[in-house]
């Protein structure tokens, strides 16, 4: 923690000080997975979700065939196939974390809200 941190810390009163808590909490990767099916994105959530789980499934389907073909032509239309399904689940879990950084990060902000409202409540008592 470096110097500014130390002197807002310093600034808070108790109450509010237990309320920030550390710096380094924050939510669990299993908190933050529930949290993104509980967002006004969480039919889209799911959606993502469903396709990433139909994707998966193909792409081991296709992963069976290309080991049970014989044909050079059939061996690479399977591991087509399977790259491009393998892409998708790869895309879909890049977006899913994405939207799991987003609710961490829109967190933190409210927090920041919340002490800032509470300071300046804290200062316009002080100043009447």
């Amino acid at each position: 923690m470096n110097n500014i941190d130390k002197q807002i810390r310093d600034a808070l009163n108790p109450g509010d000080r237990a309320m920030l808590g550390n710096p380094e909490d924050g939510m669990r990767i299993d908190q933050l997975m529930v949290a993104a099916f509980r967002t006004r994105n969480r039919l889209l959530t799911a959606l993502g979700l469903v396709y990433s789980l139909a994707f998966l499934g193909l792409g081991v389907w296709c992963a069976i065939s290309f080991f049970n073909s014989t044909e050079i032509k059939h061996m690479l239309a399977w591991g087509f196939a399977f790259s491009f399904c393998m892409l998708v689940v790869g895309l879909v879990k890049v977006w899913f974390w994405m939207e799991m950084q987003r609710i961490a990060v829109t967190r933190e902000v409210k927090r920041v809200e919340l002490l800032t409202a509470k300071l300046l409540e804290r200062l316009r008592k002080s100043d009447v």
